[in-house]
């Protein structure tokens, strides 16, 4: 889930398709060191879908 919610707040930020390395560093602020494969699994389900319309269809889970 902190990897979602990193994803989520990269978003928020910005960042269209936030990068590993972006979550990273969100994970990392708050003292948290990310696990690199379920990272990698968050950021090949996420990308180039539109967050925003993942959460309106309730679909927004891994």
């Amino acid at each position: 889930m902190r990897y979602v919610a990193a994803y989520l707040l990269a978003v928020l930020g910005g960042k269209a398709a936030p990068a590993a390395s972006d979550v990273e560093k969100i994970l990392s602020s708050v003292g948290i060191e990310a696990d690199g494969e379920k990272l990698k699994k968050v950021i090949k389900e996420l990308n180039g879908k539109d967050v925003e319309e993942l959460i309106a269809a309730g679909e927004f889970c891994i």
